[in-house]
C-alpha cells in the first residue's frame, strides 16, 4: 500500500529531473538538443527509474542485476534531487536580490553553468560514496563497569548491519573477519541485520560460511536478529509486507549462522564462564516467531544476579531507559548506519538518543556501531563502515 501511495511522487520527481537534464544537455551543443540524443537518453533514464520495480518482481540473475543497478541509482537519485533543488533555490535568491521576476526563464549561459556545477557535485558525491562504502575502519572504546567479575577485563569485537546479499559479499566479510581477528577478542558480537531480507541474494553462501568460521575468540561468536533478517519483499531498499504476514527469518538464515559457528540469541540469556551475562534480544520487528513474543527488559533481566556484569545485544537502540532501569550494564546495538549518506547522518541524530558512539544512561553504557555494510544505496558519504573494538574493565563495586 505504501509503495502505491509513494509511486506517483517518485514518478513526478523523476519527470522533473528528466526535464531539467534534457534542458541542460540542449545548452551544451546542438546535437544534444535533438531527438537523436534525447530519445535514447530518455529510454535509459526510464530503465533506471523502473529498476526498483524490476528488482522487486524479478528472480534469479535478473533480480541480482536489477537490484544492484537500483542500489546505485537510489544514491545518485538522492544527490541529483538535492543539488538540483539547491541550484533552483540559489537561482531564486539571485532573482529576488536583483528584483527580477521570480518565474523568469534563466539564460542559456546560467543553465549551462548551473547544470555543470550540479553534474560535477553529483558525480563527486556519488563516486566518493561508492568507493568509500568499501572502506572499513576500526573504532575503539574503553568502558569501565563497577561490577565484580572473575576476569579483570573483556575485549569485545562488535559488528552489525552486514546486509549480506546485493551490497555485501565474500570479499567484504573476509576483510571484516581479518579485522576482528587482529583484535584478538574474547567475545565476538553481531548486532543484527546480518542479511538483507532475501537469502537467495547471497551468491556464495558456502564461501561466506567458510569466511565466518575463520573467526577466533575466547568465548565464541553470538548474534541477534535485526529488522532485515526476515523474509519480505524489498522495494527501493524498503521492505513491504501485509500486517498479517509472519515476521520470521528464512530457515536457511538460521542454518547459515549455525554452520558459521555463530550462536543466535533470541531473547536468551547466557552466563558466560560464570563471569558475565550475555543477552541477545529479539528485534522489535521480529516480535512474533513460533509463538514467542519479545520480552520487556524488566522481564528479560528479572532473574539475573545483578552483582555480575550484564551485557545486552539489541539491534535497535530504542529502549535504553527501560534497559538501564532493568539493570543492564552494557547495551550494544547497530541499525542506524549513522545515517549512511549525508545529510542522513544529521537526521538520525535527531531521531535516536544514541545514533552512533557511546552514551551513558545512569550506570549503563550504550554503544551503537554505524555498521560494517550498507543498506539500500551502495554508498557512504559522511559516515564510515566500521568494526568496534570495546575493552571492558571490571572494577570492584563501591557499595
Amino acid at each position: 500500500m505504501a509503495a502505491v501511495i509513494l509511486s506517483p511522487f517518485y514518478l513526478l520527481l523523476n519527470y522533473y529531473l528528466l526535464r531539467r537534464m534534457l534542458l541542460w544537455f540542449s545548452t551544451l551543443n546542438g546535437f544534444m538538443g535533438r531527438i537523436w540524443f534525447a530519445a535514447p537518453f530518455t529510454f535509459l533514464f526510464i530503465l533506471l527509474v523502473l529498476s526498483p520495480l524490476a528488482a522487486a518482481f524479478t528472480k534469479g540473475r535478473a533480480k541480482a542485476f536489477t537490484q544492484r543497478i537500483c542500489n546505485y541509482w537510489l544514491g545518485i537519485l538522492m544527490y541529483l534531487l538535492i543539488f538540483l533543488l539547491l541550484a533552483d533555490l540559489t537561482a531564486l535568491v539571485f532573482r529576488l536580490i536583483r528584483h527580477q521576476p521570480v518565474f523568469s526563464n534563466p539564460s542559456r549561459e546560467m543553465v549551462r553553468i548551473g547544470g555543470g556545477v550540479v553534474f560535477f557535485a553529483v558525480l563527486s558525491f556519488s563516486g566518493y560514496g561508492i568507493f568509500h562504502a568499501r572502506h572499513l575502519k576500526t573504532v575503539r572504546y574503553q568502558v569501565s563497569l563497577a561490577k565484580s567479575a572473575s576476569l579483570p577485563s573483556l575485549k569485545i569485537a562488535l559488528a552489525a548491519d552486514f546486509h549480506l546479499g546485493y551490497n555485501t559479499g565474500k570479499y567484504q566479510i573476509q576483510r571484516i573477519v581479518r579485522r576482528i581477528n587482529r583484535m584478538h577478542p574474547d567475545l565476538i558480537l553481531f548486532a543484527g541485520d546480518i542479511f538483507d531480507n532475501d537469502f537467495d541474494a547471497i551468491q556464495n553462501p558456502e564461501g561466506l560460511i567458510h569466511a565466518f568460521r575463520e573467526l577466533k575468540s575466547t568465548y565464541g561468536a553470538y548474534a541477534c536478529w535485526g529488522n532485515h533478517d526476515i523474509s519480505e519483499v524489498i522495494l527501493a531498499g524498503f521492505t513491504f509486507s501485509r500486517k498479517d504476514s509472519p515476521h520470521t527469518s528464512d530457515p536457511r538464515m538460521d542454518a547459515f549462522l549455525k554452520s558459521s559457528g555463530i550462536r543466535l540469541l533470541e531473547d536468551e540469556t547466557l552466563l558466560v564462564d560464570n563471569a558475565f551475562y550475555l543477552i541477545g534480544r529479539l528485534d522489535a520487528s521480529c516480535q512474533e516467531k513460533s509463538g514467542i513474543t519479545r520480552l520487556a527488559p524488566s522481564k528479560l533481566l528479572a532473574s539475573l544476579q545483578k552483582e555480575k556484569p550484564v551485557i545486552v545485544l539489541d539491534h535497535q537502540p530504542s529502549q535504553l531507559n527501560e534497559l538501564s532501569e532493568a539493570g543492564a550494564d552494557l547495551v550494544l546495538s547497530g541499525h542506524t548506519h549513522d545515517g549512511q549518506l549525508f545529510p542522513g547522518n544529521l537526521t538520525t541524530r535527531l531521531g535516536w538518543e544514541n545514533s552512533r558512539g557511546l552514551l551513558a544512561k545512569g550506570k549503563m553504557i550504550s554503544i551503537v556501531t554505524s555498521g560494517a555494510g550498507v543498506w539500500g544505496p551502495a554508498m557512504r558519504v559522511g559516515t564510515c563502515s566500521e568494526v568496534a573494538e570495546i575493552t571492558v574493565k571490571f572494577l570492584p563495586s563501591p557499595d
